[in-house]
């Protein structure tokens, strides 16, 4: 029975991945896949030095990285702890209303970091998936030029133009989707087995690894799919190229062209039900009223590439880095969106490949490929040396991606235009591979010698040793409360004001898992940071600055603890090594004015925590939806709302009292109603000038919440020809200056 079962399943494993060539296997080449594997691994190793050698206790990179690290982390949580988190909604961060999340931003390394994280820690997970991209990117760009080449020399060595391009070093520093690049060539090259073959097998593996580069990076499966629509394209252009006109042969065509459409058609089905589950959620955001992932248009042309990156050298080059550096800080964007630099023996192997098989329709198609995807990853404008307008009448250049932007589904969600050249450079890669081939073939020339020579010359222009490396770290004090089982939340500073201090410290909390007040993500609502904005105490901690001067009338230095006990706020964590003596002293005064709290120092991990004290709350307010942002209006502090905001006045009894408010109406007189917990307690004409109103409401014990409610409705000041403000689009009614409890 066991050996029935063997044979069984010997007999289903040669058909299905050594018959189907999956990977091209079969038992005779096993040990040379897993030779060219080995090797590329070896070569990972040496090429990203030290990054193998302190994989325990530091990551490659660092910034982005260790929110990349926190991503990796945050699904499993989400899916094990509904009560806590969700996988739509990220609770744990900008607590305590969170932030809409993309649950699967890579899922492939979501899932495989989960499997992985039990065995090992995490930031040894996020290396090792790291330098699988490196490894698994260059077999797979083997894989597919050793097809469309059979020559395994240059396969071997568009392995290492792929995988250990510029490009992909610069992403690896932080932008870790960005960074797993594996399986677009495997994808490729089933598309490519599509184009010359056909199948329904070729068509539903192509449709497998598309999903792959889906769940590996959102922004590569748009890329991937404009891929599929130009090489959809090329093939009915050579299909029409090459018919004849003859009855025979246009049934023939008949016959073809419906074929072509059935193989794409498979390949589009198959995708589109793998990928669905990943992005459901974010087309739905895409779709809806507030898509928060668009960005404005002005990010596609800062985050485009400049035509020098193409011929200049990375930055992280050891030699060239410090020549190149200066050229690189004209550009637009930054250095990572910025390095596109294909190498110049990519460049004349390319060109000699072009021409040389000039006729070869494959090779056409590639080197089609290699100028789309590079003037595309120009932008809408384009650059030189960062400037965007030429000659003395400050002309633009316009380019295809303006159309592109408006024609193709989610591109607009795409800033980061730079990295369509993600595609170009595994084409540069094809194309090389054939020129490699063909000057491999000439009889003039030591074989051995000259592909030694062509990856010297290959690696020594890509270098980019040493990798720079960020130390892991595990303070004691997250290791103390990661034992607590109470859901608290914790103020970290200045993980709020400073991108390097939040990017980095929202690691910690892969450690301590608990909530933490407002941080970073990539993209988030422009009302994310709301509750850090107008909440006393909170604000003032956050953005370490005195905000004395505000619409609530009420002293915080006697309830600031009360605000952060009502918001089960625990602690307060300084991390002094990224704060000047300044902001420290700012904050520790503070403290000490205003809360009830208990300080500990951890000097070696340069932690000043506070632990903030239970007590009986006492009454305060808090602005809560609909405030616009604090303005000096006639030297007083004043808030503008549309047509409602909410106020949150907890009482720590049952009373009467009386509620007092300044304001005035915007461009004419209109009506403000006062709710308290949706009954109307009282009304007042309010004018353009200052009006004085004064509302007696009766609390209960707990949350009260106060609604001001403008009947009329509000107006834009840039649909007022007369006010001469084109640019303000707020809708306003009514701007409020201060208010009391009494």
């Amino acid at each position: 029975m066991r050996g029935t079962m063997i044979s069984g399943t010997s007999k289903w494993l040669k058909k299905h991945l050594i018959n189907s060539q999956i990977l091209n296997f079969s038992t005779k080449s096993l040990k040379e896949h897993a030779s060219v594997l080995t090797l590329y691994t070896l070569l990972t190793f040496i090429l990203t030095y030290p990054v193998v050698f302190n994989i325990r206790n530091h990551i490659p990179g660092g910034g982005d990285a260790f929110q990349w690290i926190r991503i990796l982390w945050y699904m499993p949580v989400a899916i094990f702890n509904p009560g806590l988190t969700k996988l739509t909604h990220d609770y744990l961060i900008f607590y305590p209303d969170g932030i809409p999340a993309s649950p699967f931003q890579s899922a492939f390394n979501q899932i495989l970091s989960y499997i992985l994280s039990s065995i090992m820690e995490i930031h040894v997970v996020y290396t090792i998936l790291w330098l699988f991209s490196f490894i698994f990117g260059a077999y797979g760009a083997y894989l597919l030029v050793m097809y469309l080449t059979n020559d395994r020399i240059s396969s071997f060595i568009a392995g290492i133009v792929f995988a250990f391009s510029p490009y992909h070093f610069v992403h690896s520093l932080g932008h870790f989707g960005a960074t797993s690049i594996e399986w677009i060539p495997f994808c490729a090259l089933y598309l490519m087995k599509m184009f010359k073959e056909g199948g329904v097998r070729n068509s539903f593996f192509a449709g497998i690894f598309f999903i792959l580069v889906a769940m590996s990076d959102l922004q590569y499966m748009v890329f991937m799919g404009i891929f599929v629509m130009l090489l959809f394209t090329y093939e009915i252009y050579m299909f029409l190229k090459g018919r004849k006109g003859d009855s025979k042969e246009i049934t023939s065509s008949k016959e073809i062209l419906k074929q072509t459409f059935c193989k794409y058609t498979l390949f589009g089905f198959v995708s589109f039900i793998g990928i669905i589950p990943f992005t459901l959620e974010n087309i739905l955001t895409a779709t809806s009223g507030d898509n928060f992932l668009k960005l404005g248009p002005y990010e596609a042309v800062m985050y485009s590439a400049d035509l020098l990156s193409f011929f200049l050298p990375s930055v992280l080059h050891p030699i060239f880095g410090n020549i190149t550096t200066n050229i690189y800080s004209n550009f637009s964007g930054n250095i990572s969106e910025n390095t596109m630099f294909i190498g110049y023996t990519v460049i004349f192997l390319s060109l000699f490949a072009a021409h040389r098989l000039k006729e070869n329709k494959y090779v056409k198609f590639w080197l089609i490929a290699a100028l789309s995807f590079s003037l595309i990853s120009l932008g809408p404008l384009l650059h030189v040396n960062g400037n965007t307008s030429f000659t003395e009448f400050n002309t633009t250049v316009p380019l295809p991606y303006l159309v592109l932007y408006h024609v193709i589904p989610f591109l607009d969600n795409c800033r980061t235009t730079g990295r369509f050249f993600v595609i170009a450079s595994l084409s540069f890669a094809v194309l090389m591979g054939y020129g490699t081939t063909e000057l491999l073939k000439s009889n003039r020339i030591n074989k051995k010698v000259s592909a030694i020579v062509i990856t010297g010359l290959i690696i020594f222009e890509y270098l980019a040793v040493p990798v720079s490396l960020s130390p892991v770290d595990e303070p004691s004090f997250y290791k103390e409360i990661s034992q607590d089982k109470g859901n608290y939340a914790l103020l970290e500073i200045p993980a709020t004001k400073d991108y390097l201090a939040g990017s980095t410290l929202i690691y910690y909390q892969t450690i301590h898992g608990k909530p933490v007040v407002g941080n970073w993500a990539a993209r988030y609502p422009s009302t994310a940071r709301d509750f850090e904005l107008k909440t006393p105490v909170v604000r003032e901690l956050t953005y370490l600055q005195s905000f004395t001067a505000d619409i609530l009338d009420q002293n915080i230095d006697e309830v600031g603890t009360s605000i952060l006990n009502y918001y089960n706020i625990s602690y307060i964590i300084l991390h002094t090594n990224y704060m000047n003596d300044g902001d420290i002293d700012f904050v520790e005064k503070l403290i000490q004015k205003t809360l009830n709290t208990e300080r500990k120092t951890y000097e070696e991990d340069s932690l000043i925590v506070y632990h903030v004290k239970k007590e009986p709350l006492k009454s305060f307010l808090i602005l809560k939806d609909g405030w616009n942002e604090l303005e000096n209006l006639s030297g007083k502090p004043t808030r503008w709302i549309s047509d409602n905001a909410t106020i949150l006045i907890h009482s720590d009894s049952v009373r009467n009292a009386t509620l007092n408010i300044q304001a005035f109406s915007f461009y004419g007189p209109r009506t403000l109603e006062i709710y308290n917990n949706e009954y109307l307690q009282g009304r007042q004409a309010i004018t353009t000038d200052f009006s004085s109103m004064s509302i007696p409401i009766s609390l209960k014990k707990g949350d009260n919440l106060i609604l001001l409610h403008v009947p009329e409705g509000s107006e834009s000041p840039s649909e007022i020809p007369e006010l001469n403000s084109k640019d303000d689009n707020r809708e306003l009614s009514i701007a409020v200056q201060k208010i009391q409890l009494t």
